[in-house]
């Protein structure tokens, strides 16, 4: 099980990396299938209904995580890209396990 959790986290960050890259460049998102953009943005809302299970505001989670209210906001709305690293402080921060965020229900 571990394995396929770090092989599902390292094809999430490579794909969080292409979407940067693409927006640097000025490319179109078209690229990337629905179900791609779906699952990041699902992400993000996962991680808001955490963070609002536990009572928490979006400048407490800032204080725990060291990244802005605006960023954590854009996390959960899907419109930023993260990298792994912030997602998993702030799956730490929150109390949930990083490979639930992106595990289809």
């Amino acid at each position: 099980m571990k394995e396929e959790q770090e092989k599902l986290l390292r094809y999430i960050g490579e794909i969080f990396e292409k979407r940067r890259k693409e927006k640097k460049e000025g490319e179109s998102l078209g690229k990337f299938p629905e179900e791609i953009n779906h699952a990041i943005i699902a992400a993000g809302k996962k991680i808001r209904i955490a963070r609002e299970e536990r009572a928490m505001s979006v400048d407490e989670l800032s204080l725990l995580t060291g990244l802005t209210p605006l960023y954590i906001s854009q996390i959960e709305l899907g419109e930023a890209d993260p990298y792994m690293t912030e997602i998993y402080d702030l799956s730490k921060a929150l109390d949930i396990d990083l490979s639930a965020l992106f595990q289809k229900k």
